[in-house]
């Protein structure tokens, strides 16, 4: 919400309108859980949001391989609960550990459905989190993929209106439109 709340702020854009723009990207990466599978409507989202060709053809190409945010959280959160539900100890070096890793896998996470599960074996070996803790997780993962693939999605598209402000390859009156 911060960066659709940014958009609408530092462009002047009406709340219902981005939303409207930012749409069928979201329901498409909602349905199906993959980045990949919305990449073209993406693309078609980013012309009708008024972001340059140039920036598009590189942002979104780039921005769906290893810009998720949303991953990120998910990895660090689902950390600690694990890590306390199976009674490691949790420092603050520990806690600066999951936070660097779970950024590192965010960015290698495959974009396909399902791809952060291959993530979470790492993710506890390098925190000292039993294994068994992998078919807890294994369920949440499946439930919260398909949403956080699509704010991942939108966090990318509002990324590139604000990239693409600064860098003046925005046409604001389509945005507005």
């Amino acid at each position: 919400m911060f960066y659709i709340s940014m958009v609408c702020w530092k462009c002047r854009v009406k709340l219902g309108v981005l939303i409207k723009k930012l749409l069928p990207t979201f329901l498409i990466a909602l349905s199906t859980a993959s980045s990949s599978a919305a990449f073209g409507t993406n693309i078609e989202s980013c012309k009708a949001l008024g972001i340059d060709k140039k920036l598009i053809n590189f942002g979104v190409s780039i921005g769906q391989i290893i810009f998720m945010p949303s991953g990120a959280i998910q990895f660090f959160i689902i950390s600690l609960c694990t890590g306390q539900s199976f009674g490691t100890e949790i420092t603050i070096v520990w806690i600066i550990t999951s936070i660097i890793t779970s950024t590192i896998l965010a960015i290698a996470t495959p974009p396909i459905p399902g791809g952060g599960l291959s993530c979470y074996t790492i993710l506890f070996a390098q925190l000292g989190i039993p294994s068994a803790g992998i078919a807890l997780v294994i369920s949440i993962d499946l439930l919260m993929d398909a949403f956080l693939t699509a704010c991942n999605l939108a966090f990318l598209q509002t990324e590139l209106v604000l990239s693409a402000k600064k860098l003046n390859l925005l046409d604001e009156e389509k945005l507005r439109k």
